[in-house]
């Protein structure tokens, strides 16, 4: 959304400002509570509409001598209104999150929305993620507002052209190239709704974000204003009746509450936001609209011009804050709502009061030439954005948060940082090939020392499973190097959130229930390619958490009782389903002597560990368990499991379990972390100083079991 325009140069309509007011607060309580307003994201149509029919009325009264000089006092007044706001709350922003969001999966996707919103095209960043805007993991990012400035400004862009014929043309009264101007624009706007339409079905991060599937909203305010001022102008026009004009308002009204409560995230933007933009134009009304209708009086109350005016304001702040409290206290009670709507409201009153009021009026610049306006206000989102980068690229020393500042504790994909430079007798190269939908990662040993029984080692370690499988990722590593080992691990990252990872034989579920879209085919590929490639001396290793998670790294899932949900009848049918395919999935793994290993479910907490291991986060509602669980709670949790792996090794000599519980909980109570050390990043993937830690039972266990042992 775009800020507030002067309200004495542009035929002022505080009706307007009262709009802005009530979209801002849409989408505020939308994003504080999603289930407070179902629909409040429309605002930002409603604002995407406003902007359309304010920038054009604002140009049209500016005087075309030539279309440069046109242009270049066009961006000078855009970028002095939206510039100086912009570059104080992201920088601000910026400095915040690095101080108090710890470093996790997220983190590069924030830091580079940052960095393109300084530029106005975080749109572009957020189209190319897997993660749409309704996602959990948005609500953590502290830039995702800044998606719809990106369109508005990519808009103005585009429509300058336009505008300028449309201005050239009214103020020589030329008809006709008038007329041209607003075709040429209305078939810009309805072949964006066309796109608009087409991708909500079939690619929804584009219709959301992409300018080509939202310049049609823009596009409709500026049309508006153009076509209405015409039928000012010109009798022959067909004007509305008087009844038509007395009810258009509240028309506006109902259609908009409509979008406020039965707007549907997965009709969004088409028909939804269709909805909300014909209500915005119907209460806008056009040129020369009634103001001393009830519905436009009632939004000129003082109350709500006072919110419009800063409504820009608000709206970049709210956001942030919001995401702040999320990672930090947490954004779960009443108090902490009020907290936040409060710390909102007086950070956009400072902001309008001394960044952007300062900048907008300022006599000073007003003098200068519109070429050096633009060149100042191009540098402040240059130094904004420096400075965010020397943020994002000194976490170390600038970052509070301990998973930050000690970052190979908690995440990586080596264990050298830890170990001596004897015990890695071989270097490691990873490459990383597409493989049906998903990922082969090769772990593949070299520069091994030539003494080093190591070079003789011709076994393979196959290694299947969901994201656990990658999490191992830094045991693995540290395996190839010593052993003089090749590794292969295949994994599949789903497009779609599902009740089960894919997993190759989870134990829990049939294979074919509950997984992401191309899960099975992945899996029956990788069965083919092990069938047909591993060796006698090979070992496949069948990685995976097997068991329900208490949360994921963004929300807890309200498991009040793990227990009875693993006890329950659907749990254990479904787990009973999956034993009928156990021989067809496990068999074909086990031709010419290759050996199949199970990993053993590690310890499962009720709480994301890296969200929660700083003074300032450690009690956030999410904290559940405070790291902690009893030991037995969790043997009795993983039993089922436990029981039928021991099962298919008893029954098959070629199949062994690995189960490394012990040297993760030696107590009686499994912590996350110990002595000020990471055992799990989140509530069950391990870290890397875990994985260290876990390292020397594997490769002991591979000794005492015989596999993958070096020839010589």
């Amino acid at each position: 959304m775009a800020p507030v325009d002067n309200p004495l140069r542009f035929n002022y309509r505080a009706d307007i400002d009262g709009l802005r007011a009530i979209a801002v607060l849409a989408v505020i309580l939308y994003h504080l509570r999603s289930t407070w307003l179902p629909g409040g994201f429309i605002g930002v149509d409603i604002f995407f509409v406003i902007s359309g029919f304010v920038v054009a009325s604002a140009l049209s009264q500016n005087p075309v001598n030539s279309f440069g000089q046109f242009i270049l006092q066009f961006y000078a007044r855009r970028l002095a209104r939206i510039i100086p706001a912009l570059v104080f709350v992201l920088t601000v922003t910026a400095l915040l999150a690095s101080l108090f969001i710890p470093r996790a999966w997220l983190s590069g996707l924030s830091e580079e929305t940052a960095l393109f919103a300084f530029w106005g095209l975080s749109n572009w960043r957020l189209q190319s993620n897997t993660d749409f805007y309704f996602a959990p993991r948005a609500e953590f990012n502290p830039y995702t507002q800044t998606w719809s400035l990106g369109v508005e400004e990519q808009f103005y862009v585009l429509a300058p052209m336009l505008f300028f014929l449309w201005v050239y043309a009214q103020q020589r009264q030329q008809n006709r190239l008038r007329r041209s101007a607003v075709i040429l624009l209305g078939i810009l706007a309805f072949a964006s709704l066309v796109l608009c339409a087409w991708a909500t079905q079939h690619d929804p991060a584009l219709a959301f974000y992409f300018i080509g599937a939202r310049f049609w909203e823009l596009a409709c305010g500026a049309l508006l204003f153009f076509i209405s001022t015409m039928r000012q102008q010109d009798s022959k026009v067909w004007m509305l009746p008087s009844i038509g004009v007395l009810l258009l308002p509240w028309c506006g009204v109902f259609i908009i509450m409509l979008a406020f409560i039965f707007t549907q995230t997965s009709a969004f933007p088409w028909p939804w936001a269709f909805v909300a933009c014909l209500g915005t134009l119907c209460i806008l009304g056009g040129v020369g609209a009634n103001n001393t209708h009830p519905v436009r009086r009632a939004l000129a109350h003082p109350s709500l011009v006072w919110l419009g005016r800063r409504s820009y304001s608000l709206y970049l702040w709210h956001w942030p804050v919001f995401v702040l409290l999320r990672w930090t206290t947490g954004l779960e009670t009443v108090s902490q709502y009020g907290g936040g709507l409060i710390l909102t409201v007086l950070l956009a009153m400072l902001t309008y009061r001394f960044v952007e009021q300062p900048l907008r009026h300022n006599a000073w610049v007003e003098r200068r030439t519109h070429g050096l306006v633009i060149s100042f206000f191009l540098l402040l989102p240059l130094a904004g954005s420096l400075t965010s980068y020397y943020f994002f690229s000194h976490l170390e020393r600038v970052s509070l948060s301990v998973v930050s500042r000690t970052p190979n504790d908690w995440y990586g994909s080596t264990l050298s940082i830890y170990s001596q430079g004897s015990a890695r007798p071989c270097a490691v190269e990873q490459e990383f090939v597409s493989f049906f939908g998903g990922t082969e990662r090769i772990l593949r040993p070299k520069h091994c020392e030539p003494t080093h029984s190591a070079t003789s080692n011709t076994a393979t370690l196959y290694v299947l499973g969901d994201s656990h499988a990658g999490a191992i990722i830094p045991l693995l590593e540290q395996t190839s190097a010593t052993l003089g080992l090749t590794i292969r691990i295949f994994s599949f990252q789903g497009a779609v959130a599902t009740p089960y990872a894919c997993s190759y034989l989870d134990l829990q579920a049939p294979m074919d229930f509950g997984r992401a879209p191309g899960c099975v085919e992945f899996n029956e590929a990788v069965r083919e390619r092990v069938q047909s490639h591993a060796k006698p001396e090979d070992v496949v290793l069948l990685a995976s958490l097997r068991m329900p998670r208490y949360g994921d790294q963004w929300a807890s899932f309200g498991i009040d009782n793990m227990q009875a949900k693993i006890d329950s009848a659907d749990a254990r049918a479904l787990r009973e389903a999956a034993s009928q395919q156990i021989p067809a999935w496990l068999s074909p793994l086990l031709r010419d002597g290759v050996r199949v290993v199970f990993m053993a479910p590690t310890p499962v907490f009720q709480a994301p560990t890296f969200r929660c291991a700083d003074w300032f986060n450690a009690n956030n509602p999410i904290c559940i368990g405070k790291n902690q669980q009893a030991r037995l709670e969790l043997e009795q949790l993983r039993q089922p499991i436990v029981v039928r792996m021991q099962k298919l090794a008893e029954d098959n000599p070629a199949v062994l379990v690995w189960d490394p519980f012990a040297v993760l909980c030696p107590g009686d109570t499994c912590n996350a972390v110990v002595d000020g050390k990471p055992f799990f990043f989140d509530g069950d993937h391990l870290s890397n100083y875990g994985n260290w830690i876990l390292y020397p039972h594997f490769l002991e266990w591979l000794r005492q079991n015989r596999l993958l042992q070096p020839n010589g």
